[in-house]
């Protein structure tokens, strides 16, 4: 009996529609499929290995992860038509073909990574380089000739080897370390294990890679700006951008990955001339009191005062008993020549709370890797970003807020690759952020 209501409710239950298909059609992608795919760059095998029904609900569900991707990014209200309402009217309107042409990235910087990962589908070998000791210029290895086809490969123009074919010689080293300092590694001009795991990747390594990368410009505006500043987390840059051409350059120092720098899009809204610093309270407690501990005069010596809550005046630091700090103490940095700031800080709008600004230490700036600070960029030359954007910048040493001279959008991005002068450049995961 148990066996016969179950046949009938198994038929008597009504059927439910199967999703129809958005991106297809018949077994292929229609146009707007094309689109999509383009755009999101799905694993291929793992994409060929879903059934129709699953592809086409892939490629929906992560234009949708783009979409919210966008929104954590920007730190204003995004227009509608680069977030969910924008996508929403596309469908209900069938306008999903157009709609995704103007979500195409217009840079320089995503149409040569693209065409690049384009190019690797077509590379089925690749010499790896074998296993061994560190090779300094001239000395000889029997790893040397694969690093010469190896180079060769990757499209860099080698002259003969210098004697013996074997040998690290002069001209080589070079090469290696201009490729060494353009990926972030110590340019030695040996080869040496980090140099060798940077060569030896596979095709489809580098392509999973770019992947990453490819998807990131996905979150910045579609059409580029005519000026902008993008700062790119890992390669520890700054890039004043012109019409589509780099018009400065400059280093900085980032977050350390306990503490790192967020990707976010906003816009530089004033200079602020000569700034305190009011430092968080993490910070306060996981660097400034254990400091003071250490050395009683270390907050007084460095310009800070002490501000409690309800008291309007600063309090010299020789009077808090530092072993039990009162509730909600707030420390503030006086200006000069020790504060954190430095002489010049960029407002930008953001919840994070993190700007660009200036630092009276600029020996990190020589040092290769450069995720330092509790967030914020520091900058190596902030006077020439300011005069770059178009403020004068008068002397003296009174506080105060410059407005900015037009709306320059700003973007901090986390690009572990990209080209430069038709070469693939790859720079350190810091943040584990490339699964």
């Amino acid at each position: 009996m148990l066996r016969l209501l179950m046949v009938f409710l198994l038929f008597a239950w009504p059927l439910q529609a199967a999703e129809p298909l958005r991106w297809h059609g018949g077994n292929d992608l229609n146009e707007a499929g094309r689109l999509l795919h383009e755009l999101l760059l799905p694993e291929p095998a793992a994409f060929a290995s879903l059934s129709l029904a699953e592809r086409d609900a892939w490629l929906g569900r992560e234009w949708r992860r783009v979409l919210a991707e966008r929104a954590r990014f920007a730190q204003y209200r995004l227009p509608p038509e680069r977030g969910e309402a924008g996508f929403n009217q596309a469908l209900a309107g069938d306008e999903l073909v157009a709609y995704l042409r103007r979500q195409q990235p217009d840079y320089p910087g995503y149409r040569q990574l693209r065409q690049h990962y384009l190019a690797l589908a077509q590379v089925n070998h690749h010499t790896p380089l074998p296993p061994g000791a560190e090779v300094r210029p001239g000395e000889r290895d029997a790893a040397i000739p694969a690093l010469r086809q190896r180079l060769l490969e990757l499209g860099h123009a080698l002259p003969p080897p210098r004697g013996r074919a074997d040998a690290l010689d002069a001209s080589l080293s070079e090469v290696l370390k201009s490729l060494q300092q353009a990926h972030g590694l110590a340019a030695t001009g040996r080869l040496n294990d980090d140099t060798r795991a940077l060569l030896s990747r596979s095709p489809a390594e580098v392509r999973a890679e770019l992947r990453h990368n490819l998807r990131r410009w996905l979150l910045l505006p579609p059409a580029a700006p005519e000026r902008y500043v993008l700062v790119n987390i890992p390669a520890y840059r700054l890039t004043l951008m012109q019409n589509q051409r780099p018009e400065l350059e400059m280093k900085v120092i980032v977050g350390r990955p306990d503490w790192p720098t967020p990707a976010l899009a906003t816009h530089i809204d004033g200079l602020k001339l000569n700034p305190d610093w009011t430092p968080t309270a993490n910070i306060i407690r996981e660097d400034l009191l254990p400091a003071q501990r250490r050395d009683s005069g270390f907050l007084a010596r460095n310009g800070f005062s002490v501000w409690l809550p309800g008291e309007g005046e600063g309090q010299d630091p020789g009077t808090i008993d530092w072993l039990q700090p009162p509730a909600g103490i707030r420390l503030v940095q006086a200006p000069g020549p020790n504060n954190a700031l430095g002489r010049l800080k960029f407002e930008m709008p953001n919840r994070f709370d993190v700007y660009l600004h200036d630092t009276p230490d600029k020996r990190p700036f020589n040092e290769a890797e450069r995720a330092l600070s509790h967030g914020c960029v520091r900058l190596a030359e902030p006077e020439r970003l300011a005069t770059g954007l178009g403020w004068p910048l008068p002397p003296g040493s009174q506080t105060r807020i410059l407005p900015a001279v037009g709306r320059v959008p700003l973007y901090l991005v986390y690009f572990t690759a990209w080209v430069e002068q038709g070469h693939l450049v790859f720079t350190r995961d810091i943040y584990g952020k490339n699964g």
